[in-house]
């Protein structure tokens, strides 16, 4: 006996959120038709569609989903499908699905994805990078980047180490560096999205306190973010002038003396 529309729908719930497609393998009919119209894309067939459908699962697991939450209302001819994309640092309204149901399978998904809403997992994580440096909660900021980080400063001076790896390192590294200085705030934010969505650019100033002396320093960040944590960055800033503040300083300390 064919499925229910009832049946149907829960069936993609499931599917949708626990983010695996391979659960609709038995709801698509044979010549099914998936359509992205802000996109003008079409897919047609079911195994076409599935592996569509399992290969944006990959990559929103990539950004940090997590799961989605979806509420359906029912139609003439089948189902609504709205979305809502969850992770640790985010959420979002993600899509609005019409599905069409005949015979018991689904025969047509119209998607309508928010473009503008791909991007902000990785501006979710910028967000929380920014707000955990301002307010000098550093093991927060060590949690944002994955176990296996690595990060490059191109600009660091001759003899000075060009890379780190590792969370724990940048964690320690956050530790030495709060004993002594303390960010203020931070601001002249800009935020570029890029052709990847796991990829954003970021200029920003901190203004931080060094024994006493008030200075800020400006920043370019490309940062790259898989499953939720930032796992590449390549950071920019004026590292001569910050070392050689920093020379001074302990230099001007008593342990330096």
């Amino acid at each position: 006996m064919p499925r229910t529309v009832p049946e149907i729908v829960e069936v993609v719930r499931h599917a949708l959120e626990t983010i695996d497609a391979s659960a609709l393998s038995d709801v698509f009919a044979e010549d099914a038709v998936y359509e992205l119209p802000f996109r003008s894309e079409r897919i047609e067939g079911r195994d076409a569609i599935l592996a569509a459908l399992t290969a944006g699962g990959v990559r929103g697991r990539a950004l940090g989903l997590e799961k989605t939450e979806v509420t359906v209302t029912l139609s003439a001819t089948g189902f609504v499908l709205e979305l809502v994309a969850v992770g640790r640092t985010f959420r979002f309204p993600s899509s609005v699905g019409i599905v069409t149901v005949a015979d018991g399978q689904i025969t047509s998904y119209r998607d309508y994805p928010n473009t503008a809403g791909v991007s902000s997992a990785a501006r979710a994580v910028f967000d929380a990078f920014l707000a955990a440096s301002v307010e000098n909660r550093w093991d927060d900021l060590a949690d944002l980047y994955a176990e296996d980080v690595v990060i490059e400063m191109p600009f660091t001076p001759a003899g000075v180490e060009r890379f780190t790896k590792g969370r724990e390192e940048l964690r320690r590294r956050f530790r030495a560096a709060a004993a002594v200085r303390r960010i203020v705030k931070a601001d002249n934010v800009v935020v570029h999205e890029t052709a990847d969505p796991a990829v954003l650019v970021a200029e920003f100033d901190l203004h931080q306190e060094l024994g006493g002396e008030t200075f800020a320093v400006s920043y370019v960040m490309v940062m790259t973010v898989d499953g939720g944590r930032i796992t590449y960055s390549r950071d920019y800033a004026d590292t001569a002038a910050s070392a050689e503040r920093i020379r001074r300083f302990r230099e001007s300390s008593p342990a330096g003396q």
